[in-house]
């Protein structure tokens, strides 16, 4: 039970300090998301609160702008959810992104998932931040060719205009 407290006590923590380090960002979580999920610690609103920051994780990926934190908090949600090999994975990007949270990660990693405080590999595709909807591997193969296909009729469309 005192795990538990714990990891609200985090999520709390982790969402206030983000509101109040990226509150001139453009990019920040949804209050009311949080609010939600910390008025009511429910697995509904711990999801909505996982795939707020998975969307928020997609936007600063697409703009190319980096906020610290944003990945260890993600990744406190997934384990909350379960997912502890997924959100190692996150704990390990905000490190490779943002070394000077290494000490703050490794803390929360000691405390969440011990079982992965030695592994550092970073295990995330591209389409990371979609909630684990991950293409199997013949899915994956079918849609880059199909991207492909696309991309060389744009270049052979601008040859013909030239």
């Amino acid at each position: 039970m005192k795990k538990n407290h714990l990891l609200g006590f985090l999520m709390i923590t982790l969402g206030i300090a983000m509101l109040e380090a990226c509150s001139s960002s453009q990019f920040v979580v949804d209050e009311t998301i949080l609010l939600a999920y910390c008025k009511e610690p429910s697995q509904a609103n711990l999801e909505n609160l996982s795939k707020n920051y998975g969307t928020l994780i997609n936007k600063t990926r697409k703009t190319g702008l980096k906020q610290p934190g944003i990945y260890s908090d993600y990744a406190v949600s997934l384990v909350k959810q379960g997912r502890r090999a997924e959100a190692n994975s996150w704990f390990n990007r905000e490190i490779s992104e943002f070394a000077s949270s290494r000490n703050y990660v490794m803390q929360l990693k000691r405390i969440l998932i011990p079982e992965f405080i030695n592994d550092n590999n970073i295990k995330i595709d591209d389409t990371e931040g979609s909630d684990n909807d991950a293409l199997s591997p013949t899915s994956r193969a079918a849609a880059e060719e199909r991207a492909a296909s696309v991309m060389d009729k744009k270049e052979e469309n601008k040859k013909n205009n030239k």
